[in-house]
C-alpha cells in the first residue's frame, strides 16, 4: 500500500535511471513529490518527499554549506534525491556529502523531464489516499457496528485479527490477559522495550513496540502495545503479535478503529458501574442502617444485581490510611487511584462480593458458613484473605495503609446492623489497639468492648489503676522511658531479657529501670492481678490520648 522508492524505480519514466548512491535505503517511503527551485526547500516541505533536482540552485555551496543543506533535509527525512547531472565535479562532491545520510540518490537521464517522473508519483499516492479513505471508512463502519450492538470486547479483537492476520490480546493494568484469540499470545518473556511510546505513522494513539520470547517458540517475535486508558482510570492494554506478518498502512486502520472502539467500551463499562455502584451503595446502607421498609422489596433489588442475601453475614469494614512523610493520617484527600486500587484488590479476592465504598470506607458483607462452633474459623478464614488483600495494595501503593475491622457473623440480614457496628468499634478500638494497618475482630476485644460503651473519658480515667497513674504522672525527663519500658515489659510477658532486645538496650538497664518503676509506683510484679490492671490501663490511657487527639 506505502508507494516505496523502490516503486518508484518501477515506473516507466525511471527505467533509464539509476540509484547511485544509497541503494540500501530503497524501502524509504514516499509521502510527496516537489521540485527544488530554491536551496531554502528545507523550509517548505514537511517531509518524507522525493527531491527533483538539477542542482543548480546550490551549485556555488561551500563544502561546509554542502554538508549543511543535506543534513536539514535529512531531519525533515525525505525520501529521496532524484537528480539531473549539470556538473561531474560537483555531483561528485553532492554524493560525498550525502553518504552518510541513508537518502538514495537516483540519476534520471537529462532526456527525461522532470514532470514524467512527478506526475506518475502524485497519481500513485493520490490513489493510495483514496484507497485509504475507502478502507478507513469501511473498517469505521464496522467497528461502529460493533460497538452499537454492544458486541463487547471479544467480538472486537476477533474482528481485528481477521482483518489483520495476526493474533491479539487484550491485558488488564496489572499485564493479566483478559482476552486472547490465540492461546500462545497470553504468556511471554520480554527481551526489549523499542520506540517507547513512539508516534508513528497509521496510530494516532502512543504505543510500543516489544520484542519477546513464547514458551513454546525458540525464536523470538514481535509485538505492538497499545494502552488504552479511559475515565477514572480504567486502563487496559491491546497487544498485537506480529506473528504472520508485520503490519502495513491498512492493518494500522484497524488497529486505530479497534482501539477507539475498545475505548468506548470502557466509557461505557464506567458509565454502567457507576450507576450499579450507586445502586449497590443505596442497598448496602439500606441494609447497614437497618431502615429497611419491606424485606421482599431487599431481596428483589439484591436480584437485580445477583447479590446472595440468604444465609449468614459479617460486616467487614476496609479503612483506607493515607500516609504523610512516613506517618499515617486518618484524615484528608484520597486521590481517585487509592479508591480504585483497593476496590480492584477487594474483587480480586472476592470477585462475587457484597461492597459498597463510603468515602475512605470499603463495606463488605461477608458471607459465611455460621455455626455456633466454628466462629473462631470463620475469624480466622477472614483474616487470612483480609491479609491477601492488605498484601496485594501494598505492592501497587506504597503512601496508604489499610485498616481492617471486622464485625460477628449474623444468621440474617436483618441482623446487619449489629455487626456492622461491631465492624466499626472494632476499627476504632483496634487502631489504638493494635494500629492504623491492623486487622481488628470485634470477638477479639475482649474487656476493650466494655470501654467503647463509655463516652465520659473521665470515667474511663477511674479504670486506670493508682500505680499506673503514679508513672503517668511523675515529672523527671526519665518518664517517657520508664512508661515504654514498662510496656513493652508487659508485651514480653515480663521477660526481661526479651525487653532488653525489644528495646536495643542492656539487660541491666531494663532491671534498673523497672527498679526505678517499683520505687515510684509501689507495682508488685508477682502479683497477676494489678499486672492484668495494669495492662487495662495502658489501653484506657491510649484509648484516651487517641479520643483527645481528634477534638
Amino acid at each position: 500500500m506505502e508507494l516505496k522508492v523502490k516503486d518508484l524505480m518501477a515506473m516507466e519514466p525511471m527505467k533509464n535511471a539509476e540509484i547511485v548512491e544509497g541503494q540500501t535505503y530503497s524501502d524509504n517511503v514516499i509521502e510527496g513529490v516537489t521540485i527544488m527551485e530554491a536551496p531554502d526547500i528545507a523550509d517548505w516541505i514537511r517531509g518524507g518527499e522525493v527531491i527533483l533536482t538539477n542542482l543548480y540552485s546550490i551549485r556555488n555551496f561551500t563544502e561546509t554549506e554542502l554538508k549543511n543543506f543535506i543534513h536539514k533535509l535529512a531531519d525533515k527525512r525525505i525520501s529521496a534525491f532524484v537528480i539531473k547531472k549539470i556538473s561531474t565535479d560537483f555531483f561528485n562532491r553532492f554524493l560525498e556529502a550525502s553518504k552518510k545520510y541513508k537518502i538514495p540518490i537516483i540519476q534520471l537521464p537529462n532526456s527525461v523531464p522532470f514532470v514524467d517522473v512527478m506526475y506518475p508519483i502524485m497519481g500513485e499516492l493520490f490513489n493510495n489516499q483514496i484507497t485509504k479513505l475507502q478502507y478507513y471508512k469501511e473498517i469505521h463502519d464496522r467497528f461502529t457496528a460493533l460497538s452499537l450492538a454492544g458486541e463487547g470486547q471479544e467480538k472486537i479483537i476477533y474482528t481485528l485479527e481477521e482483518l489483520i492476520g495476526n493474533p491479539v490480546a487484550l491485558f488488564n493494568r496489572n499485564f493479566n490477559c483478559i482476552l486472547s484469540t490465540y492461546p500462545g499470545l497470553e504468556k511471554f518473556q520480554m527481551v526489549e522495550k523499542v520506540h517507547f511510546y513512539e508516534q508513528t505513522s497509521g496510530i494516532k494513539y502512543p504505543h510500543y513496540r516489544q520484542i519477546v520470547k513464547y514458551p513454546d517458540q525458540n525464536n523470538k517475535g514481535h509485538q505492538i502495545v497499545v494502552p488504552i486508558e479511559t475515565l477514572n482510570h480504567n486502563k487496559m492494554y491491546l497487544l498485537i503479535g506480529e506473528n504472520n506478518k508485520s503490519l502495513g498502512e491498512l492493518d494500522l486502520i484497524a488497529v486505530e478503529n479497534a482501539v477507539t472502539s475498545l475505548s468506548l467500551e470502557l466509557v461505557k463499562q464506567f458509565a454502567v458501574n457507576e450507576v450499579e455502584k450507586k445502586y449497590k451503595n443505596d442497598l448496602i446502607e439500606e441494609l447497614i442502617s437497618g431502615k429497611i421498609q419491606s424485606m421482599d422489596a431487599v431481596y428483589e433489588k439484591a436480584n437485580v444485581i445477583g447479590w446472595d442475601l440468604t444465609g449468614a453475614f459479617a460486616a467487614v469494614l476496609f479503612k483506607i490510611n493515607r500516609q504523610e512523610d512516613g506517618v499515617i493520617k486518618q484524615k484528608g484527600e484520597l486521590s481517585d487511584r487509592s479508591h480504585f486500587l483497593v476496590h480492584e484488590a477487594i474483587h480480586h479476592y472476592l470477585p462475587n462480593g457484597i461492597i459498597s465504598t463510603k468515602s475512605n470506607l470499603f463495606i463488605v458483607l461477608w458471607k459465611v458458613d455460621k455455626t455456633s462452633k466454628n466462629e473462631t474459623a470463620v475469624i480466622k478464614k477472614i483474616k487470612k484473605v483480609s491479609q491477601s488483600i492488605q498484601a496485594l495494595i501494598k505492592r501497587q501503593i506504597k503512601d496508604i495503609d489499610v485498616q481492617v475491622g471486622l464485625g460477628d457473623a449474623v444468621n440474617d440480614i436483618s441482623e446487619i446492623p449489629k455487626s456492622y457496628r461491631e465492624a466499626h468499634d472494632a476499627l476504632d478500638l483496634g487502631a489504638t489497639l493494635n494500629g492504623l494497618a491492623s486487622i481488628t475482630a470485634y470477638s477479639e476485644l475482649g474487656i476493650f468492648r466494655l470501654l467503647r460503651n463509655i463516652e465520659d473519658t473521665s470515667t474511663l480515667h477511674q479504670f486506670i489503676p493508682p500505680s499506673l497513674r503514679g508513672l503517668l504522672e511523675y515529672q523527671q525527663a526519665n518518664q517517657a522511658d520508664l512508661l515504654n519500658t514498662l510496656r513493652i515489659f508487659l508485651e514480653c510477658n515480663q521477660n526481661a531479657a526479651q525487653t532488653a532486645k525489644q528495646l536495643f538496650v542492656h539487660y541491666k538497664t531494663v532491671v534498673y529501670r523497672l527498679e526505678r518503676i517499683k520505687e515510684i509506683t509501689g507495682m508488685d510484679f508477682e502479683d497477676s492481678e494489678e499486672m492484668l490492671s495494669v495492662r487495662v490501663g495502658f489501653k484506657i490511657y491510649e484509648l484516651i490520648q487517641r479520643e483527645n487527639a481528634q477534638y
